[in-house]
């Protein structure tokens, strides 16, 4: 019996295009979006049109230095009229303009033109890096001034990270963290389906358990959940460059623990999800804030400190410090997430104890 309804369950699920569809497609799509937003790597640098006055050696000099400095692709324009219209036209992310009267130290600087109406988040990283590539070339330093005066190192205690990460080295775990959770809405519908078309009575006047009925009717959630992770990441390796810094079988156990916890919280959505529409709605929604709180969406690095604070009260961002310590840190395992492990399995058994007291299967 167990094995029938373990076997009918996952029949229903599979015919589910839309939970196919949550559960598989829409990561997907997050992934390559976010992935490519936040630079997930073999992006082409930032197109920068450039004109130098033929007649000033400093402009040349100093529009040279731009050319070889390895931070843009760079586009040279025959006049000031031509560099501005690239911009204008969007063929240029930015234009360096130097006249033939170029001498920042005499007062006569030379001109970047960007739409400063574009978000700062693209104008400051061109004009930092075009301002401090300027600077150099025309006011070189001493000798000895270019040698690096401070070199970034992880202290002892912390693990290392890996090198050359993407940025879909983020995106991968935190969308697979966002849509694996919403496996709980998915467990919660097909309760309400399963009373719907009446077959829920007839699975209860079976000789078996209600613990049994119970528990055979989370199983293939619980599968499915682990092929949704292992399909997610499996594409995060083979199609977005994603590498696992620490140990796999950590990276197993963590995603037993969050798929075990996902499938506890749809005992609770079930619960007290009420109507297919009411569950279909608040749920999703609940959902979506959790994954925002969690860092699924922002990173929780980023966030003020009482967000940060907040966000541990949702099992997204336990899931997702333990995979970021699995996916980013040399040579992490189990021992590095065992905090994790712990706060996802402690959601998990809170989920579980909370939707078993209060389930009513004659409802």
């Amino acid at each position: 019996m167990l094995f029938a309804a373990i076997k009918k369950d996952t029949q229903l699920l599979l015919r589910d295009r839309s939970a196919m569809v949550t559960m598989f497609l829409l990561p997907i799509a997050f992934i390559a979006v976010f992935g490519s937003i936040f630079g997930g790597g073999g992006d082409s640098p930032r197109t920068l049109a450039v004109y130098a006055a033929p007649a000033s050696p400093r402009a040349l000099a100093t529009a040279d230095v731009l050319t070889h400095a390895d931070m843009f692709t760079i586009a040279l324009a025959e006049s000031p009229a031509a560099a501005r219209a690239m911009v204008a036209s969007k063929r240029a992310d930015a234009a360096v303009i130097l006249d033939a009267d170029f001498d920042p130290g005499a007062g006569h600087p030379g001109e970047l033109s960007i739409d400063l109406a574009a978000p700062i988040q693209v104008r400051a990283p061109i004009t930092g890096a075009v301002q401090s590539i300027v600077a150099r070339a025309v006011f070189p330093p001493a000798p000895g001034a270019d040698a690096p005066v401070i070199v970034a190192a992880t202290p002892p205690g912390i693990r290392g990270a890996l090198r050359n990460v993407t940025a879909f080295q983020f995106t991968v775990p935190g969308n697979a963290v966002l849509f694996g959770f919403f496996l709980a809405l998915t467990v919660g519908l097909s309760f309400t389906e399963e009373r719907k078309w009446g077959t829920w009575r007839r699975i209860l006047a079976a000789p078996v358990a209600r613990s049994t009925i119970l528990l055979a009717k989370l199983v293939p959630y619980f599968l499915m959940g682990l092929v949704q992770f292992g399909f997610l990441f499996g594409l995060g390796i083979v199609g977005f460059g994603m590498r696992v810094g620490g140990s796999p079988l950590a990276l197993v156990a963590l995603t037993v623990a969050v798929v075990l916890c996902a499938v506890s919280l749809g005992l609770v959505v079930a619960v007290v999800g009420g109507s297919e529409r009411r569950m279909g709605s608040i749920g999703s929604l609940s959902l979506l804030v959790m994954g925002l709180l969690g860092g699924a969406m922002v990173p929780r690095a980023a966030m003020p400190p009482t967000l940060q604070a907040i966000g541990l009260s949702v099992p997204h961002s336990w899931a997702l410090d333990g995979y970021l310590i699995v996916l980013v840190r040399d040579g992490a395992g189990i021992a590095d997430i065992l905090p994790q492990l712990g706060a996802l399995l402690g959601f998990a058994v809170l989920f579980a104890g909370f939707g078993i007291a209060r389930f009513r299967f004659e409802r």
